[in-house]
């Protein structure tokens, strides 16, 4: 049965902290307040947060958030506690015979534990650095996913100030996507791309249906010198880790190009597929997670 704790700190990402450091990665707050400690006769008063933790008996996936939003979630946050601070500050002001008490804000769970979850991202990935695509003379890199995920990735990093020399692998190669077949034709399409100053951008669509090894190898032949997987935070994340631990047992991947992140609430789930983000929606991630 989940237990609940109440904690106080100074500022609400110090309590945030301090859950996480007390009762680890599933620890929630579910609630939490601004309050005004009213001192000797309602002067020198002291505010603080109190939160209410709660520690589930098993690990649980933490609620959803929508990252391109979460700045102004935390001003939300920020502008409810700045107005129980005006209110007190009003309440202070008042002849120490008032006996009405100032009232308390409160917000529930969801933005607590967007901010709970997103302080230990921060100190898992401040360090780390973004995968770059790359983009050299005779690169090669390739891009694995399902449809239209793995295309919609590779065509905006072929949008990008790189010049590519575009090709597909297996099916679903067209008049933009030429094929590329085996380690000859990689190896030409190297060779044709230094010449031009070029790089080479392939694609591979797969089916996660379907046994995923026959479908790598004839990516595996290319030996690209970067792979990176198109995921699509709008799947399910089960659906998604199941593919991709797959290819990343056969292939060394070096990084997530994420599309649909602006289109869920649950692009959050992408980071426990332990692989660092490097593409969001069309542009080089800000950060190794969302």
């Amino acid at each position: 049965m989940a237990q609940q704790y109440r904690l106080s700190g100074g500022t609400l990402e110090a309590v945030t902290r301090r859950a996480c450091e007390l009762y680890g990665p599933t620890a929630r707050i579910v609630s939490a307040e601004r309050v005004l400690d009213q001192g000797l006769g309602g002067f020198l008063g002291r505010r603080h947060v109190e939160a209410m933790v709660l520690v589930p008996d098993h690990a649980e996936a933490p609620p959803s958030f929508t990252p391109h939003t979460l700045p102004a979630a935390r001003g939300g946050i920020a502008a409810l506690l700045d107005e129980a601070e005006r209110v007190e500050d009003e309440f202070q002001d008042e002849p120490p015979e008032a006996t009405h008490a100032p009232p308390s804000v409160s917000t529930q769970s969801e933005i607590f534990d967007v901010v709970l979850a997103r302080l230990r991202e921060d100190t898992a990935a401040d360090d780390e650095p973004v995968p770059a695509l790359l983009g050299e003379p005779g690169d090669l890199v390739l891009v694995l996913g399902p449809r239209p995920a793995a295309y919609d990735a590779a065509r905006s990093m072929a949008d990008s100030a790189s010049r590519w020399e575009l090709a597909a692998v297996g099916p679903g190669a067209g008049a933009d996507w030429p094929a590329l077949a085996g380690a000859r034709g990689a190896n030409a399409a190297r060779a044709r791309a230094v010449e031009d100053g070029r790089a080479v951008l392939a694609v591979a669509a797969l089916d996660p249906l379907e046994p995923i090894e026959p479908q790598l190898r004839a990516a595996y032949a290319l030996h690209a010198d970067q792979v990176w997987l198109a995921v699509d935070a709008r799947h399910k994340p089960d659906e998604t880790a199941d593919w991709v631990d797959a290819v990343a047992e056969l292939l060394p991947v070096d990084a997530l190009a994420v599309v649909g992140a602006r289109e869920t609430r649950t692009a959050y789930t992408v980071n426990g597929l332990g692989i660092p983000i490097g593409w969001v929606d069309g542009h080089a991630a800000p950060r190794t997670v969302l």
